[in-house]
């Protein structure tokens, strides 16, 4: 990613200065660094800059979590990071990736592990899994007895917004249904509250501000290569440009009507620094009821999508009719790749109105249609 140039830039003075008010509120004599605890290097070290804060992050290995770890840890600031990584063999991978962090060997299940590192951070990322219970009550546990400021930011899911649609089997219809998170973010509170089964994301909105400040990312289809040390892969389009070219031709599921929000990966690994930056500068209003946010960069109905993929199949020499003629149902669909008929049968619109007006983020990547030519082709080389 980006280089620190020799001349120290705007950004690096202002994460130093952000640095400086994290420490003297923190007041910590003591900052950990590859696993030795240490003495904070003095602010007047020529060269160096000392650890803003301390960030445990899980799902190291993962699409989301990959690329969320390569963007963090090559940003101007340092951040004094541990990773979740499970198996050895994953551990040597990651800690080559990333020979300046913290690698924590364990699995999800592991809570005592889990809450023994999460009481070490500052900021917690959890973007392993969006609904794994045991770690999630691990985080909540450690956090909610840290005595000191603490951040939790978790990953969901846009299949929030479709519940009626799963339950009733319903797939591939219009809608015209639209989630604001800043206008409309009660109405999204009262989907997960009325949501049981999200059970990671009722966890989450009902931490205490005065304890925990929490942020949940609501994950539309995310697009894009993956910058992280495993897997680099997303799932919704891949998987239709690789069923599209396994049977040698285009389809749709049902109507192909319904749609969802889409981001690239590294448009969403940007947003996850920007709530890191604003945990470390203490940055009120953007937490807790007020910290839901549902990143897109536009939208798409997944009949287009499939047509879009056909046409570049064919166009790439991949397939011989470039026309998507084949309409399957979603049990056929469930057939061809898992879970499916929910990927890519149900709608999911949202607007990401938060994290633009509050944290002046804004998506900078490829369009999802810019980048069906890369799918297609990566799909092919497989």
């Amino acid at each position: 990613m980006n280089n620190m140039q020799s001349q120290v830039s705007e950004t690096d003075q202002l994460h130093f200065c952000l640095h400086l008010c994290y420490s003297l509120a923190q007041a910590s004599p003591a900052s950990s660094c590859l696993g030795e605890s240490r003495p904070l290097t003095s602010i007047a070290a020529v060269g160096r800059r000392p650890p803003m804060a301390k960030v445990f992050i899980t799902g190291a290995t993962g699409y989301v979590g990959g690329d969320a770890l390569y963007h963090l840890s090559s940003a101007p600031a340092n951040y004094d990071i541990s990773a979740l990584v499970r198996g050895s063999e994953k551990a040597s991978v990651v800690q080559a990736a990333f020979p300046h962090i913290r690698v924590v060997q364990g699995d999800l299940d592991d809570a005592k592990l889990i809450e023994e590192e999460a009481k070490k951070a500052d900021i917690v990322l959890n973007l392993a899994a969006t609904n794994h219970v045991t770690s999630a009550n691990a985080i909540a546990t450690s956090l909610n007895n840290a005595g000191k400021p603490v951040h939790w930011i978790q990953m969901s899911g846009a299949t929030l917004f479709a519940a009626d649609e799963i339950a009733s089997r319903r797939f591939g219809q219009k809608s015209d249904k639209v989630y604001d998170d800043l206008e409309g973010v009660s109405e999204i509170l009262s989907v997960i509250s009325n949501s049981p089964s999200r059970t990671v994301d009722n966890l989450i909105i009902r931490q205490d501000p005065s304890k925990v400040k929490t942020a949940l990312l609501v994950g539309p289809l995310i697009y894009g290569v993956g910058r992280g040390p495993g897997n680099q892969r997303s799932v919704q389009a891949p998987e239709i440009a690789r069923v599209t070219l396994k049977n040698k031709a285009g389809f749709k599921l049902e109507a192909g009507e319904n749609a969802w929000s889409n981001i690239h990966v590294h448009d969403l690994s940007d947003l996850c620094l920007k709530l890191v930056e604003a945990a470390v500068a203490g940055k009120n209003g953007v937490w807790n009821q007020d910290g839901i946010y549902c990143p897109e960069n536009g939208a798409m109905e997944f009949g287009k999508l499939s047509e879009g993929i056909a046409a570049e199949a064919a166009k790439q020499g991949l397939i011989p009719d470039g026309t998507v003629k084949k309409t399957i149902s979603g049990d056929e669909a469930d057939a061809e790749s898992g879970h499916a008929s929910i990927l890519w049968g149900t709608n999911a619109v949202q607007k990401s109105s938060r994290a633009r007006t509050k944290l002046k983020w804004q998506p900078s990547e490829v369009s999802l249609v810019e980048e069906i030519p890369n799918i297609v082709r990566i799909e092919s080389e497989a």
